[in-house]
C-alpha cells in the first residue's frame, strides 16, 4: 500500500470514529445528573450550621453512601449488561420551606432532585441504584429531622 492510501485509510477512519463519538447518547445521564444533584447536596450540608440533634451529620453520611452506591452503579453498568427498565417512584415527605435555614433547605432540594435523577435512571447497576435511592431517601429524612430539631431547639 502505498503512503497516499494509508494516509487516506487513516483519514477515513479517524471521521469514521469522531462521527460515532459525536453522536454517542451521554454515559449513564440521569446517574451522572444525580452524582452532580449529590456533591451539590453535600456542600449545602457542610454549609449548613452545625448540630440539628445529630441528623446533619445523618445527612452528611447517607449523603456520602448515596454518592459511593451511584459510583459503583455507573462503574457496574458500563463493565455488565444490564436490562434498562424504570423503578416507579417513591414519596419522601417534604416539610414547608421558609428561609431560617437556607443550606439544610438547598441540601433537601438537591437530594430530593439526586432522588429523581436516581428513579429515571436505568434499572439494576448492580443494585447499587437501589442502595443510593435508599441513602438518598434516608439523607433527605435526615435534613428533614435536623430542620425540625434546630427549629425547636
Amino acid at each position: 500500500m502505498n503512503i497516499f492510501r494509508k494516509i487516506t485509510v487513516v483519514a477515513m477512519l479517524a471521521t469514521f470514529a469522531a462521527g460515532i463519538s459525536a453522536n454517542a447518547p451521554a454515559d449513564q445521564p440521569f446517574m451522572q445528573a444525580a452524582l452532580t444533584d449529590l456533591r451539590e447536596a453535600m456542600t449545602h450540608l457542610r454549609n449548613a450550621t452545625a448540630d440539628k440533634g445529630g441528623h446533619r451529620q445523618r445527612a452528611i453520611d447517607f449523603t456520602n453512601g448515596a454518592i459511593t452506591a451511584v459510583t459503583r452503579g455507573i462503574e457496574y453498568d458500563r463493565n455488565n449488561i444490564t436490562p434498562r427498565r424504570r423503578n416507579s417512584a417513591d414519596t419522601v415527605a417534604v416539610f414547608a420551606s421558609s428561609a431560617d435555614q437556607p443550606n439544610m433547605e438547598k441540601a433537601r432540594e438537591s437530594l430530593n432532585k439526586a432522588l429523581a435523577n436516581l428513579r429515571k435512571a436505568s434499572d439494576d447497576k448492580g443494585g447499587y441504584k437501589k442502595q443510593a435511592m435508599a441513602m438518598t431517601t434516608n439523607a433527605i429524612n435526615s435534613v428533614n429531622a435536623g430542620i425540625q430539631y434546630d427549629r425547636t431547639h
